[in-house]
């Protein structure tokens, strides 16, 4: 067999290639071929277990043997590309913290493991655990199934959020209107053990604001321009930009962000058999006749341009029809693509602080793929406390008759879904909640 130098030297090429490379050798066991030139292995899955996911489950021993002497130089050579290095730790974190041990003692290449440290501790990938039962209410015996998903997310922005209080802010305005629970700032590489051809860039969701330059938030017109309308009279009383305080919505409510449907898509893509795959294409053809199929990347463009009721059935099926067959189930896709600080969260309440820019007109393309229009404006923080909505409304409070405000009715979320609503953190306000 070649020696551990000349098989980086070779593959050196196919590196710089990625993600596509990465993901490549990951799911085809002859791409190991094709890089390294080893003789393609009778039993492929074996092969393909050794050299990079670093446990054998359905291959065969030998398979496996003459594999794993590859997982080092594999892992090696991930540390040196940014989209690699990810899904080396994901999937064989042995070979790779073999391969950082490796590097401090050779020459020349040495240089490559510090600088992709911070990726490699970036990745997420934790099993999911104690989540509130209406992400996937349905069906009680999914339950431990969906706790112990481990969705696998890289984590693209790192920079620390600031830690805030509402006390920072007497006397500044502020507008508040709904928000998903989805994630934002990083890319879901893969849930368990199934890695995606295509990742999932996480959008948001709260953390939106913090992740999209120049902008605090993004909806469809019709929600950005009362926004927008109330900033600016607040602006033109008080003399001062209104904050944004975002409040949190049921556990359901990212099923309209293209990522949860993404995120199925995305492991069927890989999952599924070829026969499967052939029944899901047929079945999502009745509802975009011109469904170009799961493994051609135009795909994703179609599903994005679908409207709501049709993303929403697809899903379905998917959940219903094929959850046993390579699919993911509602809540291990909801769950995948959520906020970890918001598996377990109460509903209505807020969690950040962003500021609006109102004399600054409504941002006709956000870069959102399913809130196209942006507000400009900037995140400014996190809150240390824990506070509901409707313990900054104190009038709607009243109006509404609602005896604690930190436990209000589900009538009460749908009539705040209904506009945006403003008020002042006056000093008074800010007394009574304790400050």
């Amino acid at each position: 067999m070649a020696t551990l130098a000349e098989m980086l030297r070779k593959g050196a090429d196919k590196l710089v290639n990625l993600p596509t490379e990465a993901q490549r050798f990951m799911y085809n066991p002859q791409a190991f071929a094709q890089m390294f030139g080893v003789n393609r292995l009778p039993n492929e899955t074996g092969f393909a277990e050794g050299a990079m996911v670093g446990d054998r489950k359905y291959g065969s021993e030998q398979g496996y043997a003459q594999g794993e002497p590859l997982a080092l130089p594999i892992a090696i050579a991930s540390m040196g590309a940014p989209f690699a290095a990810p899904a080396a730790r994901a999937l064989a974190p042995k070979a790779a913290n073999m391969a950082e041990d490796y590097l401090t003692k050779i020459g020349g290449i040495q240089y490559i493991a510090p600088q992709n440290k911070a990726l490699a501790e970036a990745i997420r990938n934790k099993p999911i655990g104690d989540f509130d039962l209406r992400f996937d209410n349905k069906r009680k015996s999914d339950i431990e199934k969906i706790a112990t998903t481990v969705p696998v997310v890289e984590q693209l922005n790192k920079t620390p959020i600031p830690k805030v209080s509402l006390a920072d802010f007497e006397g500044r305005p502020f507008i508040t209107s709904m928000s998903d629970r989805t994630a934002a700032g990083g890319d879901l590489l893969g849930v368990n053990d199934v890695m995606f051809k295509r990742p999932v860039h996480l959008y948001g969701g709260q953390d939106y604001m913090f992740n999209a330059p120049n902008q605090v938030w993004a909806s469809a017109q019709s929600a950005v321009k009362p926004i927008l309308k109330n900033a600016q009279m607040l602006k033109e009383v008080t003399g001062q930009n209104p904050l944004y305080i975002p409040w949190r919505m049921a556990p359901t409510s990212g099923d309209f962000a293209h990522m949860t449907g993404e995120s199925m898509l995305g492991y069927a893509e890989t999952a599924m058999s070829r026969g499967d795959k052939k029944q899901l294409n047929t079945a999502i053809k009745d509802l975009i006749p011109n469904w170009k199929g799961l493994d051609n990347a135009d795909s994703l463009a179609q599903y994005r341009a679908a409207p709501k009721v049709v993303r929403d059935s697809i899903m379905q099926i998917m959940d219903r029809d094929f959850r046993n067959l390579g699919s993911l189930n509602y809540g291990q896709a909801r769950l995948s693509v959520t906020d970890p600080r918001q598996i377990n969260a109460a509903e209505g309440g807020i969690q950040n602080v962003g500021e609006i820019f109102a004399n600054q007109p409504m941002i006709m393309k956000s870069g959102h793929p399913s809130y196209p229009r942006g507000i400009a404006g900037q995140g400014l923080g996190t809150l240390e406390e824990n506070r509901n909505i409707f313990e900054l409304l104190p009038n709607v409070v009243k109006e509404r008759g609602i005896a604690n405000p930190t436990a209000p009715a589900q009538t009460d979320f749908r009539a705040l879904q209904m506009k945006p609503y403003a008020g002042i953190l006056t000093a008074n306000l800010l007394k009574q909640l304790g400050y």
